[in-house]
Formats: C-alpha cells, structure tokens, sequence
C-alpha cells in the first residue's frame, strides 16, 4: 500500500480492496484507501462502484447495469478507461461512476476483452435506448448528462473488429 502515495487514483474490485487493507467489508476498505490516495474506487463487479474523491469532497456509490454478461474479460481494463475519460471530462464522482459502469456493461456482454470494448456508436445505442424507454425512468435521470456528450453524428450501429481467436458470438463452444 505505500506504493499508492504515487498514485492519483486506484481501482481494485472489492476482493482486493478488503485484501489490501486487511478489512473485512468494502466500505472499511473504501475508507482505508481513501486515507492513502486522492480519488479511491471500488470496483463490485455487476453489483456497480463506490468511491471517494478527496479532491472534490465527493462520495458516490453508484448500481451497476443489468446486463448479459458473456466474457467479463477486460471489463475492469474498461472500467478503468472510462474512469479516466469521465475524470477528464470533468464530471461528477457519481457520473464518472455510472458512465465506467456503463462502458464495462457493454463490454461484457461481447465476448473478446479488448475487442469488446465500447466506442460512442454503442453508448449512444444505449443512451437512446434508455431515452425511448417509458419504464426506465431512473436511468434516464441518472444518465441525463449523456445528452451533453455522446456525440450528435455517431453512426447508428455499433461496429466491432471480429474476433480471431476463442469465442464467437452465437457459436460459443461448449
């Protein structure tokens, strides 16, 4: 742990969280990161995030989405990378939490890892989705701040690299 006085950020899931700091539930653990590293996140798979900023005073603990869930390969390297694209962006602890959920919830409902990763066309599928749908009433207010991002000339479908190797869609081994 005294490696996190170099960092801005950590993300372990919650295993780990409770591993590292010798805790046995995640809000302890949450507690302990957050007294050694600015911006603490606590990763629950399905289950969705919690986080401290320091740096903004903010606490957010945020669902995940429901999802098919086929290849959770990668899904936390895309947590991550949404983590940052929201950070950079400025947005809440809160929004920054849900749209990382939101990323990794789409990227594991493709098999692939990497390839499963989502781009604007796929985010902007989702968001419409939610927009169109009189019974998510919820998520359309907690995702609102998509309307503000998700780029007005995205294509309107998704396209993904084909998988090489392992598992394709629908043809899945057994």
């Amino acid at each position: 742990l005294e490696q996190l006085a170099y960092c801005h950020a950590f993300t372990p899931n919650e295993i780990e969280a409770m591993h590292y700091t010798r805790t046995d539930n995640v809000r302890s653990a949450l507690a302990s990161l957050a007294e050694l590293v600015p911006v603490a996140v606590i990763t629950q798979g399905g289950h969705g995030a919690l986080a401290v900023d320091a740096t903004t005073g903010e606490f957010a603990n945020v669902p995940g989405l429901l999802t098919n869930a086929l290849d959770a390969t990668g899904a936390g390297d895309v947590f991550g990378a949404g983590l940052i694209v929201a950070t950079l962006a400025g947005w809440s602890l809160a929004d920054r939490l849900r749209f990382a959920n939101l990323t990794a919830a789409l990227s594991v409902a493709h098999f692939g890892g990497a390839l499963a990763a989502p781009g604007w066309a796929e985010i902007s599928q989702w968001w419409q989705g939610i927009r169109d749908n009189t019974r998510a009433g919820e998520l359309r207010t907690q995702y609102a701040f998509l309307d503000d991002v998700v780029p007005a000339d995205v294509a309107r479908l998704a396209r993904r690299a084909p998988v090489t190797i392992g598992f394709v869609e629908g043809n899945a081994p057994s």
